[in-house]
């Protein structure tokens, strides 16, 4: 069985940048080592110049996928969030793995729709608050459910004895953010002067003064930093902070989870999936209630305790190796169908 992934963005594969790539080039990174560990024959497309490997995966250019006599070279080819590369591949099996929500007319705009009718795709979804929220006019030739996955270096993240009062927010995106932050000053410093909120994955524009302003308030700005910097923070951190917002998954999340946070949260999106209320953390209505909830995990040792720990035991169903048997198994059912 032969699979290409392809993931129509740059990768840098250097040591010092692999570490900070976004959540679904990563997915298919690890997607792609989990398979070839099941025996399977797989390459991985992006935009490069180059062929490369990297590690025990064949990296090729994207624009291979242009090339009409390509498909001799795979069985399956697992498209992420694009169905432009499908046109040309017309005797393999395709599917489209969508991490995002395919809005039609933004789909029409982008070119998508018209291949995704002609090409009837086989489509995965990453949750199914994003099956959900996909339009049934997608003549998809079959649909599933296959969640993202947890790398091991989160899940193997071992708790430091000792936490300190620190809240994550970890997400590329600000929204949400500016009412975390007002809550924060108004509310939860106020009771709780030693916590701190530490944001990743923004980078920070503010000037010197805004700076010190935030900093004084135990606010402080990282940018975005490798994954193995976020396992060390998470290992001795309280909680995370995520609205929710626009999450089709939020791998980051999950990371944190398997790494013994519990998650406040809106019950919203994806998110709400994975986070049980009062299970691994807490599904709240206001952000005023997030700060009362925040003081609770802070001063609460044994129900942090209890939440931190069911943490960790969720998390495990979702190990990448997991999924990837979950992906083995549904392209074995795929095959049998096409040639019955």
């Amino acid at each position: 069985m032969k699979i290409i992934l392809a993931v129509n963005s740059r990768i840098n594969f250097k040591n010092s940048q692999i570490a900070k790539i976004g959540g679904i080039e990563h997915c298919n990174l690890e997607l792609a080592h989990n398979l070839i560990k099941l025996g399977l024959d797989v390459k991985l497309a992006c935009k490069i110049k180059r062929e490369i490997k990297y590690r025990n995966l064949n990296i090729i250019p994207i624009n291979y996928l242009l090339l009409k006599d390509y498909y001799k070279s795979c069985d399956f080819l697992i498209s992420s969030n694009t169905s432009r590369f499908f046109y040309k591949q017309k005797k393999v099996t395709k599917i489209l793995w969508l991490h995002n929500k395919l809005q039609i007319e933004k789909s029409i705009r982008k070119r998508e729709f018209f291949s995704i009718f002609f090409n009837k795709p086989n489509c995965v979804f990453v949750s199914n608050y994003l099956k959900n929220n996909t339009s049934k006019m997608y003549p998809f030739s079959s649909k599933i459910v296959i969640p993202n996955g947890c790398s091991d270096l989160f899940l193997n993240n071992k708790r430091k004895y000792k936490k300190k009062p620190i809240f994550i927010w970890s997400i590329r995106r600000d929204r949400g953010l500016n009412e975390i932050i007002t809550m924060w000053n108004k509310f939860f410093y106020k009771k709780e002067i030693k916590a701190e909120l530490h944001i990743y994955g923004i980078k920070n524009s503010l000037s010197k003064k805004s700076n010190k302003d935030y900093s004084s308030k135990g606010i402080k700005f990282f940018g975005i930093v490798s994954r193995e910097n976020l396992a060390k923070k998470y290992s001795y951190s309280t909680a995370m902070i995520h609205p929710g917002y626009d999450e089709t998954f939020c791998i980051s999340v999950l990371e944190g989870q398997a790494s013994g946070l519990p998650t406040l949260t809106f019950d919203r999106t994806a998110l709400s999936e994975r986070v049980i209320n009062k299970i691994n953390g807490y599904k709240v209505k206001s952000f005023d209630e997030m700060g009362k909830k925040a003081i609770e995990l802070v001063t609460n040792e044994s129900k942090w305790l209890y939440l931190s720990n069911k943490s960790i035991n969720l998390s495990k169903k979702y190990s990448w190796k997991s999924v990837a048997i979950s992906w083995h198994n549904y392209l074995k059912k795929i095959n049998l169908e096409k040639f019955n």
